[in-house]
């Protein structure tokens, strides 16, 4: 009884934690895949060139996140913080109104559907999402 109530308060816990996130981007040997949430177009071409300019990103995860003071983009891997910063300055311009407004991804994968990166890739194929 007691691991079933802490499975519950695990996943609940989980949920809620990725509640506050608007999105999630994988980066592998310079490409950009969403994996979870939306992102505007033109952020996403951002991000895209961002991530291919020399030297290529080789892995990495960008999320934006909601916070009490609006949206904010953290990253982690090989993303360095000259890069960062060039992406939330790009992020910056996309208020939380136009984030949320975002189409979501067209024919997305059951990697993306489930929000699991490495499945996201493997079915990716090669097309650019």
């Amino acid at each position: 009884m007691t691991w079933v109530v802490l499975a519950v308060v695990a996943v609940v816990l989980f949920f809620v934690w990725r509640a506050a996130e608007i999105f999630r981007v994988s980066v592998r040997d310079g490409r950009a895949l969403v994996i979870r949430g939306r992102v505007p177009p033109a952020l996403l071409r951002a991000i895209r060139e961002n991530v291919r300019s020399a030297p290529a990103v080789t892995h990495g995860t960008i999320r934006a996140v909601r916070g009490e003071d609006g949206a904010r983009l953290t990253a982690s891997g090989a993303i360095d913080e000259g890069r960062l910063q060039r992406l939330r300055n790009a992020f910056a311009l996309f208020p939380t109104s136009k984030l949320r407004a975002a189409a979501s991804v067209a024919r997305a994968t059951l990697g993306q559907v489930l929000g699991i990166a490495w499945l996201a890739w493997l079915l990716d194929r090669g097309r650019d999402i």
